[in-house]
């Protein structure tokens, strides 16, 4: 690639895993070369290039080797084959503290990190109000980081990450333990590192994170890449579909839907539903109601509306969830429930269910495109029916507004 900042070729990384800490020495003093270990693959076959000032978002399940790639994209890890070239300077949060002495004060640690990323105490000093102004911690910096909580590593962390003006940002699900507006101050400062033409790359297990920040992702699976797209949107159904799925791999098959199922593929156009789970409870139909109790696609912002599903289980189900979302055309999530949050667990029998979700339609105009699901977390969770998206739902009328909410407000002028 033209003007790549990061160059991935034949990456692979072996562990060797040994049943007993003293088989790695009885292997090494060995005359007969007896092998006592297993390898393991952490990373096999890594191929991709990343453009100067593209931001890529990395999904896959714990174990997927995520984190090892990223660990030796910094140099903290060596490949054990292939080669790897970063152009730049890289800040990273790899993992929370890392790095940290936990013995040193908050204000020794941030001049400890700006050493080993190469810049001078006078540098550091220089960079040192907006560190601490951003990560926000008060009298706490001068405290050992032994006694930070959680979230004031995250601040700490992350502030020296992205204060040190990096050309390559590197941040590995380390956002998720701050709070929520932290959270949210870290998202608008990478966002401002984007149009400073930084390279961020951006682990989470997140979907609409990667979704609204990201312009490209990438998709990993036991220790191999196995999708890397500038579709954001479609390759997160398939990250959705391919990788998160907990339960069974079977496809429900279409051709075994019970008679009371029914498609909805003229609504949603070009657009193809995405479907997978176990099948054994399944989301048989959706209807959408006004207030009148009419069946209806077409609403104004603000109605009250009804969304009831047909559930149908051939076995006793425990522990399921039935949970959807509305997403507007830019894949993002304008709003959406769960029994989980306003119900509890449900138990159900077999057969069966109208499950209805009532609320305000509090969306300005647009269309939207509804994705439901419904699982089991008896245990591990097991996706049982996932149906993305499954039908569309226009909003019209009502002024314009500036947000995903609609929340019009009332002005009121008085000369005073």
């Amino acid at each position: 690639m033209k003007d790549s900042v990061i160059e991935v070729n034949n990456l692979n990384k072996v562990y060797k895993l040994y049943p007993r800490p003293i088989d790695r020495f009885f292997e090494a003093i060995s005359f007969s070369g007896k092998v006592r270990h297993q390898d393991f693959n952490a990373l096999s076959d890594i191929n991709f290039s990343i453009g100067k000032g593209q931001t890529v978002g990395i999904l896959g399940k714990n174990g997927a080797g995520k984190s090892t790639l990223l660990k030796i994209l910094t140099g903290v890890l060596t490949p054990s084959s292939g080669n790897v070239q970063v152009k730049g300077r890289i800040s990273s949060l790899l993992e929370l503290g890392a790095g940290f002495n936990p013995e040193y004060t908050g204000l020794e640690n941030i001049f400890f990190q700006g050493t080993l990323l190469g810049y001078s105490k006078e540098e550091v000093e220089l960079k040192l109000s907006a560190i601490l102004d951003f990560a926000d911690i008060g009298d706490f910096i001068h405290q050992p980081v032994r006694l930070y909580s959680s979230g004031m590593f995250a601040r700490l962390a992350f502030s020296v990450a992205i204060n040190v003006e990096p050309d390559v940002l590197m941040v590995d699900e380390a956002l998720s333990v701050g709070d929520a507006g932290f959270q949210l101050k870290c998202m608008l400062k990478m966002q401002e590192l984007q149009e400073k033409g930084v390279t961020i790359l951006f682990v989470s297990h997140d979907t609409q994170s990667v979704i609204r920040f990201c312009q490209s992702v990438m998709i990993m699976q036991n220790g191999k890449l196995i999708e890397f797209s500038d579709d954001v949107i479609t390759a997160a159904k398939n990250y959705e579909k391919k990788v998160r799925n907990l339960g069974s791999s079977e496809i429900v098959d279409k051709t075994k839907v019970v008679l009371q199922e029914q498609s909805y593929e003229s609504e949603l156009g070009d657009i193809k539903e995405v479907r997978f789970g176990s099948g054994t409870t399944k989301i048989a139909s959706v209807e959408f109601y006004d207030s009148t109790g009419k069946k209806e696609t077409h609403f104004e912002p603000g109605d009250d509306i009804v969304l009831r599903c047909l559930i149908d289980s051939s076995i006793v189900q425990k522990s399921a969830v039935l949970g959807f979302s509305l997403r507007n055309t830019k894949g993002v999530d304008v709003a959406g429930d769960n029994t989980l949050l306003a119900k509890g667990i449900l138990d159900l029998d077999k057969g069966q269910y109208h499950i209805d979700f009532s609320f305000t339609l509090n969306i300005p105009s647009g269309d939207y495109f509804l994705y439901i699901g419904i699982a089991s977390l008896d245990g591990e969770r097991v996706e049982l029916d996932q149906r993305w998206p499954l039908r569309k739902l226009v909003v019209s009328g009502g002024r314009e507004v500036v947000g995903v909410a609609y929340c019009p407000s009332r002005v009121d002028i008085v000369k005073v």
